[in-house]
């Protein structure tokens, strides 16, 4: 009789850590009232409303489905008491990269702006998941236009894109950001929608004809 409640006892302490790891909730890149925006294996990026805030702030957050962990990206706001608003673009994921488009409008001065006085910052960022940190991000320079739809994330963080720096309107110029900094690769007739991305390499049609180049 001893000994059959010895083995009892052991088959169940032998059991209770496989029960438990049974039970223990698995890694989830899930968010009550979020909205996927993309999603690849492994990785989910997606938005939702933050309830706290009383600009109707909505947050971009970007998950690795391996851990869980729910990563703060960018936020969009207006805001109704100064014209103010921040707000997000053109989201890419490539790989371990998110990359997107950042526009900063002040109306803070409203009709006291001073004279060529620029209201809108634009940049353009790129985050790596697995080091939960921006790695590349480049503010356009004054009175430049992001062309909307143009940003093309490489698998290896490079990040390309049109804009035209002297507003819309003006010649727009294909630019780049990589391992080896900020550079201008091409400009003239570029449609936004022809830039794309492939592994390391970006290409674009400039006059009907394509062309590639390879970033780091």
């Amino acid at each position: 009789m001893r000994v059959l409640i010895a083995s009892l006892c052991i088959a169940l302490v032998a059991t209770a850590p496989a029960s438990a790891a049974r039970n223990k909730a698995k890694p989830s890149c899930a968010k009550k009232g979020s909205y996927t925006v993309l999603r690849a294996p492994g990785v989910r990026v997606f938005t939702a409303r933050v309830t706290d805030e009383e600009e109707g702030l909505v947050r971009l957050y970007a998950c690795l489905s391996a851990n869980g962990r729910k990563q703060e990206l960018a936020d969009s706001f207006e805001s109704s008491y100064n014209g103010t608003s921040d707000g997000f673009s053109d989201v890419r994921l490539a790989g371990r990269y998110v990359a997107w488009h950042r526009d900063e409008f002040d109306g803070s001065c409203k009709a006291d702006c001073p004279p060529n006085y620029d209201q809108s910052d634009e940049t353009v960022t790129v985050y790596d998941l697995r080091r939960a940190r921006i790695v590349r991000n480049w503010a356009l320079p004054e009175f430049t236009t992001y062309r909307s739809r143009s940003l093309a994330l490489t698998q290896r963080g490079g990040l390309a894109w049109l804009a035209s720096p002297d507003g819309l309107g003006t010649t727009p110029q294909l630019e780049v950001l990589d391992a080896d900094g900020r550079r201008v690769l091409d400009s003239g007739t570029i449609a936004a929608t022809s830039v794309r991305a492939e592994i390391s390499i970006v290409s674009w049609v400039r006059d009907g004809i394509e062309h590639f180049a390879r970033l780091r």
